[in-house]
Parts: structure tokens; C-alpha cells; sequence
């Protein structure tokens, strides 16, 4: 066991990666693919001469700071945090280690995780400093614990039309008892790409489900709906990324439950056909339809939802939809 006292100081720091050199890693400078960078470390009771064991609030005071300007903190550019996110955390090419064990490890050593990311393409030799309780901060800047992880941010990838795919799913269709003496079909469409698995996708411009002062949570995510005359309907939406789920899908109570994202790192739309209403539908209204959607390294890239086909079938814009995209469209 180690001493309680609450004096200490380090014997050895030392900052490593989790690739086979332990020296460096690259990352997508995209702000979102993170890279571990481990901090180890050993500590001693000056009083004793024995092994201490810092707690978890004394391994929290470890900074990341630049090896070439100490004691500057990691920051703008270049950032750190204690939190893993959902992106993957190694380029194509390398090889990851096994994370390693946090636990005290044999010798008494100490390890401190943290995550990594950037926003700009360079090379970032980074150290690591902790300020002792005698107020001295040590770091791993130069001797006598020189010790530094060199990252390398990498140009991001991006995305163009061209290297989009979208799939058209069946169509599923009925009439009667789902919506009340109405005809209905659906369509679901699945966005992926010919570079990277999708991670998950922001969206900006769609219904959301209280528009034009009306609680209508089956219109929720909805990017556009047309109204043509027979009183037909179409109704087109996107769908946040996670587990296959079911989505009633419509207007008021003219709505069907769909089944969504029913296709792994895949982004997911549905397109709705709805007709026969002994109503007239309502207003046309065409959202934004904008998505930001991010690959499985947190590469980001920016497309809209566009109509074609008087409004029938869905595609995909580098540009935000007009009239002039539907050659149906006077």
C-alpha cells in the first residue's frame, strides 16, 4: 500500500501512443477523430522514500502541453478531453495497440488517458506536465523526463456527389384499416458513401412536428410535402442515425408505421405517397432539407434533399433545392 501522505513527487513521466512505436499516431484534422495519448506516470512520498499512489483528482491535474513551447496547454487547434466519442480513433493504415489497463500497474506506475483532436494539418510533438504539492511543475518537455508524442493531422476527407450512393429500397404499400379508407405507400432510400462507413448525420431545415402552430409529431423530420391534384400527397423525410426502428409517418391520422434505418452505416429517407383523402391535404412546404452527415472517422460533408419526377422521387443535391431541380417544373 502506498503512503497516505499527502506529499509527492514524480520519479518518472512519460507520455506514449497506443501504436506499436508508442511515439506517434495522425489523426484526420477534421475537429471530431480523436487519438489517445497516455501520460505515464510514478510518484514517490519524499518523506518515506516509498511508492505513492495519486487519486484520481491528482492524475485530473496532468495537462497535455506542447513540447515545443512549455508550459503552453494544449488548446485551439489542437485540444484534448477526458471524453471518448462515438468516431473511430486510428487511420486507415495504422495499428492500434490495446488500450491499456488505467489500473496501477506493476512499479507503482500511473496511467492518465486523454483524447486528442485537431484542426489543423501539421505535426504536434505534445508533452505532458503535473504541478507537485511544493508547487514545482514537472514535465516531460526535456530532460529529465523528455518524453513526447509526435501527432500528425492529416488532410480531412471529403465528399462530392460522385462518391455518394443511394439505394432505393422496395416499396411497401396498402389501403384500409392503416390509414382509415386511404391509399398509402412507402419507400425508404439508404445514403452511404464509396469511402468510409457513416457514423451519424446533423440535420437543418425539416418539420419539427409542431410547425405553422400544429402538434403533428407524424410529420416530425419531414423535409418537404406536395399536394397534386386527386387530392395525392407526397411527403419525403430523414431520419436520424442509430438502431433500426419504427416511425409512424403521415399527416395527422393519415400515417403508417415505417421501419427506419434498417441498414447498418447507412443514412436513411423515406418517401410517402398518400391519396385519396376526402379532404384537400394542405399547403405545400419545402424545408431546407440540408444534412451534414460524418463518416466513421469524423469527416464531414454538407447535402440536400432534392425532388424530382413531379415530386415523386428523392435525390441527393450539392446545393439546396429550387423548382428549377424538378425538370417536371415549369
Amino acid at each position: 500500500m502506498g503512503s497516505t501522505s499527502v506529499s509527492w513527487e514524480v520519479t518518472s513521466l512519460e507520455v506514449q501512443t497506443t501504436t506499436p512505436s508508442a511515439t506517434s499516431d495522425g489523426l484526420y484534422a477534421n475537429g471530431n477523430m480523436q487519438v489517445p495519448v497516455i501520460v505515464v506516470i510514478k510518484t514517490i512520498d519524499p518523506d518515506t522514500n516509498t511508492s505513492y499512489q495519486l487519486s484520481e483528482s491528482d492524475l485530473e491535474t496532468i495537462k497535455l502541453i506542447d513540447y515545443d513551447d512549455p508550459p503552453t496547454e494544449l488548446s485551439g487547434s489542437w485540444s484534448y478531453s477526458t471524453t471518448e466519442n462515438e468516431f473511430d480513433h486510428s487511420l486507415p493504415s495504422t495499428k492500434k495497440a490495446l488500450q491499456p489497463n488505467l489500473s496501477l500497474t506493476d512499479g507503482g506506475s500511473q496511467k492518465k488517458r486523454y483524447w486528442v483532436t485537431t484542426t489543423k494539418v501539421e505535426n504536434k510533438r505534445v508533452a505532458a506536465s503535473i504541478k507537485q504539492p511544493n508547487g514545482i511543475v514537472v514535465h516531460t518537455a526535456g530532460d529529465p523526463y523528455d518524453s513526447k508524442a509526435t501527432l500528425t493531422g492529416t488532410n480531412v476527407v471529403t465528399y462530392k456527389l460522385d462518391d455518394i450512393n443511394l439505394r432505393k429500397g422496395d416499396t411497401t404499400s396498402g389501403t384500409g384499416e392503416t390509414v382509415l379508407l386511404q391509399e398509402w405507400s412507402h419507400t425508404n432510400y439508404y445514403l452511404t458513401t464509396n469511402k468510409y462507413p457513416l457514423r451519424k448525420a446533423d440535420f437543418n431545415g425539416y418539420n419539427l412536428g409542431t410547425d405553422h402552430g400544429a402538434e403533428d409529431s407524424a410529420l416530425e423530420y419531414a423535409t418537404a410535402y406536395f399536394s397534386s391534384s386527386g387530392n395525392k400527397s407526397d411527403i419525403f423525410f430523414y431520419w436520424p442515425m442509430g438502431p433500426e426502428e419504427t416511425r409512424a409517418a403521415g399527416r395527422g391520422t393519415a400515417k403508417v408505421d415505417v421501419t427506419v434505418n434498417d441498414e447498418s452505416n447507412a443514412l436513411c429517407f423515406t418517401h410517402m405517397h398518400v391519396g385519396i383523402f376526402d379532404w384537400r391535404w394542405f399547403l405545400d412546404y419545402i424545408g431546407e432539407g440540408q444534412f451534414t452527415f460524418y463518416d466513421q472517422f469524423g469527416n464531414p460533408d454538407t447535402f440536400w434533399v432534392g425532388y424530382k419526377d413531379s415530386h415523386t422521387t428523392l435525390e441527393i443535391l450539392d446545393h439546396q433545392y429550387t423548382s428549377d431541380d424538378d425538370g417536371d417544373d415549369a
